[in-house]
């Protein structure tokens, strides 16, 4: 059986195109058409990306054992202001080259997250980030500037709200092709 997922990863450039035919994945760019066999991938990687308020972004990042790569989005950028979520399509797509991947190449890892090496640094960064910011607070209310405080929880709402998400779906984690990590697909309408 055949399956075909095309998205613009950039506002800028033209769409990609993934056709997954049994255990090969050909790769079109536009510009130069890349055979991938399956068997000879090592890992699969799904991230959630910050993306712009209104939309999130998730990505799979397929890496063969010769080092190698490629990604693939649920963003399927129209212009550098609109961008719309390929919701089913990138879940259907997802799960069937997992899918393809264990068949073709029973050792390929499937990591959820970002590297240890990147999540732990990041995670400890925004809580540093957050603990100044309500040192910042405490000082402001305990020297009568209100309003400067305010603006601080503010700030830290915000900070909150959009780097949480990142810490928390972000965290490595394993996960098998049959099960793919919920939390790292878009949500089915």
């Amino acid at each position: 059986m055949t399956q075909t997922y095309t998205h613009s990863p950039k506002p800028f450039g033209g769409p990609i195109s993934f056709t997954l035919m049994g255990e090969k994945l050909t790769v079109d760019s536009g510009r130069k058409v890349h055979e991938v066999q399956l068997g000879a991938v090592s890992t699969v990687r799904m991230t959630f990306e910050p993306g712009r308020l209104a939309q999130k972004s998730f990505r799979t990042k397929v890496v063969m054992r010769d080092g190698k790569s490629f990604t693939f989005n649920s963003l399927d950028w129209k212009s550098l202001v609109e961008a719309r979520e390929l919701t089913r399509e990138y879940r259907a797509f997802a799960q069937s080259l997992c899918e393809a991947i264990a068949r073709a190449n029973p050792r390929a890892r499937f990591v959820a997250g970002k590297p240890l090496g990147l999540w732990l640094p990041t995670s400890a960064l925004a809580i540093a980030s957050l603990l100044a910011m309500a040192y910042l607070i405490w000082q402001a209310l305990r020297m009568g500037a209100t309003g400067v405080a305010l603006l601080g929880a503010l700030f830290a709402v915000m900070g909150v709200w959009q780097i949480e998400p990142m810490i928390r779906l972000n965290k490595p984690r394993p996960f098998r092709a049959g099960a793919l990590p919920a939390e790292l697909l878009p949500k089915a309408p």
